[in-house]
This record gives C-alpha cells, structure tokens and sequence, in this order.
C-alpha cells in the first residue's frame, strides 16, 4: 500500500497565467525529466529539493501504483503553511439579497485550490504508453499544487506541491504523472483535512474499513455516503482556472492498462479487458468505475470551464487494508465563475496578485524548477491560491457552490421568483414555465417523440395540452439577436455606436407573464388560416403573447422588414415569406410587421392568457432583475465600480437572459459519461415563452429604430445584437418614439433603476470603414473595432493603436482571402472521449479567412460611390454600396450562393481555398457580383418533378413536426419507421428517420414548407389513414 511521507509544515507559496501554453522543442534525450538533476548550482542549495527546504518547504516523498505496481511511480511530496492574506469568510457582500439567493450548492464541503505546471514538447517516445500517455508526446508535467484553508484556522493556508521524479522503470528510467485518486490521497494527508470539522470519524489513516458493515457483517462502502454512518465520505471541491489544462494531466488509466494486456496477454494477474463503462450513475452521484477510474469520463464543458455535473464518489486507499479515505468530489472551474476572464484578473479582484515568471522563462518551466526553485513554487501555488480564494469570496470558506456563475444567478433568479409567488419549487414550475414534476412511479406508455429536452431532461412535463401546444409554439418561433448590414464602404462623417442599455434584463422585465393555471388552459383563443390586423393586438400591443406560424408581405418602401427567416444557419428578414411559405414568428415582430403595413396571414396560431398579479399584469421577472441591478448599484458604491463584487453582479445580471433560452433549440453537448452527444436540457428558469417575447421584443425595438431613421434620412450601416452605427446624433436617437416602443421601453428603464435612458454611446469616429455584421473598422482610439473573426498575431495586443492600423490596412488592400494562423486546443470531448483520447496541447491551424459582405441584404446598383484611400503612398479604391432586403429566401438563397463556385477543394489542405479572388472592395468587384447575381435570378426557376415531390415530402414532416398541421396518424403510436414507409402509399418518396427527427429542433427547416404546394397532400392524408384496416390497400 503506498502512502505519503511528510515531515512538517510551516511558510509560504505562489502563481501562473500562461498554463504552459507556450512550445519548445527539446532533443529525445531531454525527454525524460530528472527532478533532482541541476543544471547550475541552485542559489539556495546543490538541489532544487535542498532549496525549498532551506525556505521551510517540508519535504516528504509519495508512490503511486496506478500504472504499475512493480514499479511504482514516484514523487516528492513539499508542504506549507502560510498566513492568509484574505478572508472568505464572513463578508457583507455574501449578505446581499442576490448573492444570498444564490446559495452554495451543498451544506458544506472542502475546497481545494488546484494547479499544475508543464510545458509543451514533441517527441516519440514508445515507451510513454505504459505509463498512461500518448506515445507522441504532446506535453511534459512539470508539478502538482494544491491549496486549502487551514481546517483548524481559518486565517491560515495549506500548501502542497507534488513533483513527479524519475525512478526505475521495467525499461530504465522513467517519470510518470500522477494519478487522480492518488493525488487526492496526497492531498488529504499532506494538507491535514482529515482533522476539517467535516471530516467525520477520520483520522491520519482514514476512516475504519468496518464503519461501512451492514447489518449482516458485509462491507458497503455506500454506506459512509448516507446520514447515520458512524464515518462519512470527506465533500471534496477540487476548483483550478480552466480544468481543461489542469485535470488533464493525471494519468490515462485505460491506456496504461490496455498498453500493458497487449505486452504481457498471458501475464499473471492481468487485469480483464477495460469497461467501457465509466461507473454506476444515479440521481444524486456517480461511481467511479473501480478498475479504471477515470476523472474526465465525469465532466461537462460550462460557461468556458469544465465541471462535473453530478458529485463523483470514490473510496480511496487509508494507510492499510483496515482503512479507506472514501470521498465525494465536485469538480469546478473559476472559469466558468468569472466570465472566462483571465487568473490574474482574478487575483486582483480578491486582493491576491498573480505573481510574475521574467522574461521567456514561461516556456521552460521545467529548466525554472531546477534554476530558480524557490520562486518556481511561490509561483506555482499561487495559482492554486488565486483559484481557492476566487470561490471563498464569492460563495464562502467550506462551502460548495454551483456549476457556473450563470447557474448561480439563475437559481438565484429562481428563488427570488417563487418568493414572489410565496410558494414552493412547484408553484414556481406550474406558474412560471406550466410544468410539472413527473412522478417516477408513473407509468409511462407515451412517447418521448414530442417532447421537448429542455424539460424532459429535468424530468418535468407540461401541465396539461395547452401548456404543451403554448411552449412548442415558442420554442418554434426562438430566434437569436438582430445583426445585419445594410451598407458597406468608408465613411468620412461622423458616426455614432449605440447601445440599448442593460439590453436584455429591460426587455425581459417589460413583457408580461402568461397565466398557465387559468381555468380552460393558457390559450385564449386559437386562429387558423386568417389574415392578422392590428385589432388582434388592440389590448397589449407588442406585449401581445402570441406565437404563430405565418406567411407575409411587407410594402416596398419598408426598408427594414422586420420578420426574421432561416437561410443558411442564420437569419435574413426579406420582403416576403415568399409565396405561401411561412415561419413561425412572435407577438412583438408580428405587431410591428402590421404596424410596418405588412400583410400577415396565419396558417395556425395562438394567443395566451395573461397572468395578473391583482390588477395589473404580472411580470415576474422584474422584481428579480430590480434586485440584481440594486445589489449592483449598492456595490459600486460601497466597494467602487471596478470592485471584485460589482463585477460579479454584473456577471449575474447578464446571465438570466441565456438561462431563459436553455435548451429551448433543442442543444446538443458531448455527454463524456455515456461517450455521445446529448440534449444539454433546460436551466432552472428555462422558458419558451420569456426566451422567444424577450428577443422578439429587443428585434422590434432595434428595426423600429433603423426604420425611423432612415424615413428621416440617416444612415444605419451596422446593427448587431444590441446596438447600432448611425450618423445620427444622439439627441435624434433619443426622440424617437420608435411605433410607442420607445415608451414602453422607457418605463421599464424606469422600474428597474430609477432613470429613462435608454441609449449609451460606445463609440464614435470620422473614418468608419464597414465591411460586414461585426467587421466594422476606425483607426482613431475611441472608434469602433470589430474584428470579423480575424485573430491578431501574438504580439499585437487588443484594441491598440498598432492594432487599429493592422486591420484598416488588411481591409484596405486586401485582394484575396487572408491567411490566418490559429492556434486550437482540444476540444472537451477530444479531451475526455475514451477512444483516441488527445492531451491538451495547441496545434496551428492555417485558414484562408474572407471577411466580406454577408449578404443578409441584397446589395444594388444605385446610388454606388467610391473612396479612394491612400495607405503608404498608395491610392486604393473602396466601393460604397446600398442595400435593400432580398424579396423571399429563395432570392436570399441565390445571392448567397454567388461566390461559392469561386472555391475548390485542396485535399492537401483538407479544406475549401479560394480559386480566385473573393473580394468584394471596388467598384468593378462589386459589379462583377452584381452580374452573376443578375444571370443567377433571370434563369428558369422550374424544379424537376423528383425535387418537387422530395420537398413536398419534407415539407409535411416539417409542418407535422414544427405544429403547422396535425395529421392524426403520424403522431400515432405505429413505428415510426412503418408512418415514414406509408409516404409512399400517397406517391411521395419515403423521408428518412433522421429528417424526422431533426425537422422541429432545426428553426431553418420552417421556410421550406409552401403551404400551398403541402395542401392536396395534408388533405388526403386526414382523409385516408393507412393503418385502418381496409383503407388504402
């Protein structure tokens, strides 16, 4: 049995930021590390051991048989005790009404601040498979550090850094990683938490083997995992800054073991074929699997950390057979608590500096552990610091704490509701979201075929039909933000970037609850196949709840319609549904659209009751917003605007809006315990309804801008999201009223937070230069700079003049598509998938980025002008051009299309190149575009019968899907294999089952159902049902 040596504890550590993303390639001989190997006198001893111990590091060894126990791998084991320089415990800010809504996740638990060191190498090494690595070597780890709280005082640090060192191997000398199980094993010993007030019935050695004996005298260590329990499992939370680095270096257990069966396949004692199974899953933990238990088989990707979803329970080897260290782990990420910003970010905001590593040495961390010892381990348990005291301050000293900060602000957000309500989690799920818990004991004869994920995976289910027909309806007609640009080229006047302010919290707490309780259901009153007015919305006017599948018109001289349709994976807003195609819209957009004049018919749709608290209409979710944005302005003034915990609440009021929408487009994830990809599923305020009005309402807001000013003679070239460029000044802006939208919008404002601004200036500058949605470009320093997607070069830093100059320059003079190196890490399902399972080091990927006009628009002739821009002594030209909406979304379609035969495949490069110049800057390109465009839009439009019939065929399963039409027999209980196969029994060719299944949760499937086309068919299929018995032999 291994164990760890520790001789004493006493002093001080240290941090990091780069996480050794930085390469170097040494020779093969460099390959293996030799912990004690100096290559110069370290100034504190002979050895970089001897010099921790001259600064009070505690110096102690630990084996690990993980990989094998012939050979076990070895480690030196440094320990500290450090004053604190913060407290987690006991601040006002934690008292706050919001952050104490968000609670701590679990009655208590230890937290561990979490690190490593590596760098980056390339090499092969064949004999690297037998300790659980990749033969190619990717990266090596330099050291393991762990962070704790003093468990007897709380004004004191417990440090622990493990060094992997070199020992003797079946093959000569070796270094090994360590494993996750021994690592925690070091860590419960060195940092002394067995003596943590949570720490039930341990001791130094463990806890008893025969505390788990049942009544009949057999061992169940589930036991120490319930209440009762004369020992309990130690709650562990394991947190470092961004875990995809971090808990990736541990030991690849199934390698090791599959490395060795294949050597030695008659060897005694071989350990059976690996499972495939990570473990026992249950509702409330997972079971590790004991022959190999694997860490990242337990973990999702979340706000840019990875996390584990579930508590992951493990019983640990005690110092001898009669005793066992049995655990419950949670896996978090300061990542995924802090809007992804970076660890000396951090640091700051808690008052612990991130410490500084000289010159290049951040890429030879390996040759700075045997240079410069003592500051390599002040360094590098700083950054385990920086992550413990992150969490304490934000959640407390011991406690447990959420998923993602966005998880938080959404529970936070969800209490506050059902404290509204004066009622309990399920009033909150009846009144809110019209959902109800689904009793395990039912028995369940229904199909799951239906049924939306992001309440199905929380194992709820509508109220009652209604409910469900509402939320289906609203999750058809989700849409994201409003982006767009409608005129390309430099201009040399003086424009404006506005935003609207606190975007979507103003919008979410302006539209009205509807009231799922209501006696006959949330639907008021269902419409089918009838034109729309404005007296439908008569009473409530855009805050109308109604979603609905329509077709549309807009007049001529609209210049920004405002009905969004899919083309392509994003969203253009034409003239026309084209023809009798249609998309499912809501209240707000369809409001404005007739406001607009356009004509709307609506093939099915629906109009909701509205919930009222008293008199008035409720809206739940301004008191919770009201609260957030208080805490916030309470916070600015009590800790300063840059403060640590303004931060956080601003973190949290932009995170409901993104709960609201999870997993209503059906969102999919890789689930690494099952080694598949899944339905991400709902947050605890998930809403259809909220998320589709709260986006609908922001897109009418913004069109009904771009539509005023432009009647009133000013140019709005860019719109993205939240905000647009304008040449209009801001006193204009502000006098809009926007259709009445502006009022509304105003009295929100109001309610939240005392004021009725509703624009702030972001930037402003006399030489804009736009190219498309998120690329617009200024050289001057308060000017607007989006980047297009285009990735700086290293040492360019962000938003700098040197920048500013870099990218007016490309887009000036570009004549082709631009080269771009990247640098990509593996993604979390390349990190923890089982099969070919990567380590986490970059590779540069080399892409032809184009950043041109998206066509969202149709560009014209008229009114086209150039610039001529001189850059270096040179003259180049930049075309101007107008924009009108594209009439339907086949003609948006087309002109999308224009440039594609322009690529051709390079198998070498396993992507698209460009054949030829893409770029769209002069006059002349730009005409070069508008004649293909014109050729492309005067050929025949006559599709073949084959392509007729197919589109006819997916267009009922759109329409049977998405709600449009209800044809009896194809939401019945037959197979669905055998419903697809009677397809044929009305001449039309059979859709496949993955149409099927994707035709609902894909919003870019609706504009392909032509009503007209779809009817002869939908009326003979109500008409004859093929499973009847004597009905269509």
């Amino acid at each position: 049995m291994s164990s760890t040596t520790v001789k004493t504890r006493e002093d001080r550590g240290a941090p990091r930021e780069d996480k050794g993303l930085s390469s170097r390639n040494p020779s093969p001989e460099t390959l293996v590390y030799q912990a004690n190997r100096s290559t110069a006198a370290a100034p504190y001893g002979e050895t970089p051991i001897a010099a921790a111990a001259a600064v009070g590091w505690a110096v102690g060894s630990a084996s690990d048989v993980a990989t094998s126990r012939k050979h076990p791998a070895e480690f030196t084991v440094l320990t500290k005790t450090v004053p604190r320089t913060v407290s987690g415990a006991g601040s006002s800010f934690r008292d706050y009404p919001s952050i104490k809504a968000m609670g701590s996740g679990s009655e208590g638990s230890i937290v561990i601040g979490f690190d490593t060191e590596f760098v980056h190498v390339e090499g092969h090494d064949p004999q690297r498979g037998w300790i659980g690595e990749n033969e190619d070597v990717a990266r090596r780890v330099i050291s393991y550090q762990f962070a704790a709280v003093d468990p007897t005082d709380d004004t004191r640090l417990r440090l622990c850094v493990v060094l992997p060192r070199e020992y003797s191997g079946p093959f000569g000398l070796r270094v090994a990683r360590l494993s996750f199980e021994r690592g925690l094993e070091i860590a419960i010993e060195a940092l002394g938490l067995y003596e943590h007030p949570l720490a039930q019935g341990w001791n130094e050695k463990g806890v008893r083997y025969d505390d788990c004996l049942d009544k009949q005298g057999v061992h169940r260590p589930s036991l120490w995992f319930r209440k009762g329990c004369a020992s309990r499992a130690l709650p562990i939370t394991l947190v470092a800054h961004y875990q995809h680095a971090d808990l990736t270096t541990f030991v690849d257990k199934r390698k090791a073991i599959n490395t060795w069966n294949a050597a030695y396949p008659d060897r005694p004692g071989r350990q059976s074929e690996v499972p495939a199974s990570a473990g026992f899953d249950s509702r409330r933990g997972r079971w590790l699997d004991e022959v190999v238990p694997d860490i990242l088989r337990a973990v999702i990707s979340a706000s840019a950390g990875m996390v584990s979803p579930k508590s992951v329970k493990l019983v640990l080897d005690g110092t001898n057979w009669r005793w066992k260290r049995p655990v419950e782990v949670s896996i978090r990420d300061s990542m995924a608590q802090s809007g992804a910003v970076g660890l000396k970010v951090l640091g700051e905001s808690v008052g612990v500096p991130k410490l500084d590593v000289p010159g290049d040495w951040i890429s030879r961390m390996d040759e700075y552990l045997e240079q410069h010892p003592v500051e390599f381990l002040d360094y590098a348990a700083n950054d385990a610091v920086i992550a413990l005291e992150y969490v304490s301050a934000l959640y407390g000293d011991h406690n447990g704490f959420p998923l993602s900060l966005p998880t938080a602000a959404a529970g936070a957000m969800r209490r506050q509701i059902t404290a509204q309500l004066g009622g309990s989690s399920k009033v909150f799920n009846a009144v809110f979201a019209g959902l109800v818990k689904v009793e395990k004991t039912e028995d369940a004869q229904t199909s799951h075929e239906n049924e939306l994920a992001y309440y199905r995976k929380r194992e709820l289910a509508p109220l009652d039909g209604a409910s469900a027909t509402w939320s289906h309806g609203c999750a058809s007609s989700f849409r994201g933000g409003y982006n767009m640009c409608s005129e390309v080229g430099f201009f040399d006047v003086e424009t404006h970037d506005y935003d609207l302010i606190s975007c979507y919290p103003t919008s979410s707490t302006t539209i009205l609850d509807v009231d799922f309780l209501a006696e006959g259901g949330v639907i008021d009153h269902t419409v089918n196949k009838s034109p729309l007015s404005l007296d439908d919305f008569a009473e409530l006017g855009p805050l109308t709840p109604f979603v609905g599948f329509v077709s549309f018109e807009f007049p001529e001289t609209v210049s920004y319609p405002c009905l969004p349709v899919p083309v392509d994976g994003s969203m253009v807003y034409p003239r026309t549904s084209g023809g009798s195609r249609g998309v499912w819209a809501t209240g707000p957009e369809v409001w404005l659209a007739l406001t607009l004049g356009a004509s709307v018919t609506c093939q099915i749709g629906h109009f909701a009751r509205v919930h009222m608290d008293g008199e008035v209409p409720s809206r739940l979710l301004r008191g919770a917003y009201k609260q957030l944005l208080d805490d916030r302005a309470r916070a600015k003034h009590e800790f300063g605007p840059e403060s640590f915990e303004q931060g956080v609440l601003k973190l949290m009021g932009n995170s409901p809006y993104g709960k609201l929408a999870q997993g209503v487009m059906g969102q999919r994830g890789w689930d690494a315990w099952a080694q598949e990809r899944d339905d991400v599923g709902g947050s605890a305020i998930t809403s259809p309804y909220h998320a589709t009005m709260t986006t609908s309402l922001v897109r009418a807001v913004l069109i009904a801008t771009l539509n005023e000013l432009h009647d009133l003679g000013y140019a709005t070239p860019s719109c993205t999201t939240d905000g647009f460029i304008t040449d209009a000044p801001l006193d204009v802006v502000n006098e809009l009223d926007l259709f009445g939208l502006a009022e509304l919008w105003r009295d929100s404002r109001e309610a939240l937070t005392g004021s009725r601004q509703m624009w702030e200036q972001k930037h402003h500058q006399s030489d804009l230069l736009n190219i498309t949605t998120r690329a617009n470009f200024s050289r001057e320093p308060h000017g607007v700079l989006a980047h297009g997607g285009y990735k700086l070069p290293e040492d360019i830093e962000e938003d700098s003049q040197e920048d500013r100059d870099l990218m007016w320059s490309l887009m000036v003079t570009r004549e082709g598509a631009l080269p771009v190196a990247m640098k990509v890490f593996p993604s979390v399902q390349e990190l923890t998938r089982i099969e070919n399972r990567l380590d986490f080091t970059p590779k540069i990927v080399h892409k032809q980025l184009t950043i041109e006009f998206d066509r969202k628009r149709r560009p014209v002739r008229d009114g086209m002008t150039a610039h001529l821009l001189k850059l270096d002594g040179q003259v180049y030209e930049v075309a101007h051009v107008h924009t009108v909406p594209w009439e339907d979304a086949q003609q948006a379609t087309l002109g999308r299309s224009v440039d594609k035969g322009l690529k051709r495949y390079d198998s070498e490069l396993g992507d698209y190149v460009w054949e030829r110049s893409p770029v769209r800057r002069t006059r002349a390109q730009w005409e070069d575009y508008l004649d293909r465009l014109d050729a492309l839009l005067d050929e025949d439009g006559q599709v073949a019968e084959a392509e007729r019939l197919d589109r006819i065929s997916k267009g009922i399963v759109i329409a049977q899907r998405q709600g449009v039409i209800d044809i009896p027999w194809l939401s019945s209980t037959v197979p669905l294999s055998e419903r697809l196969d009677a397809f044929e029994d009305f001449d039309l060719p059979r859709p496949k089952e993955r149409f099927w299944h994707h035709a609902r949760s894909k919003v870019e499937r609706q504009i392909e159902i032509d009503l007209d086309a779809i009817a002869p068919y939908v009326e003979e299929m109500l008409l004859f049902d093929p499973f009847e018995e004597g009905v269509l032999a």
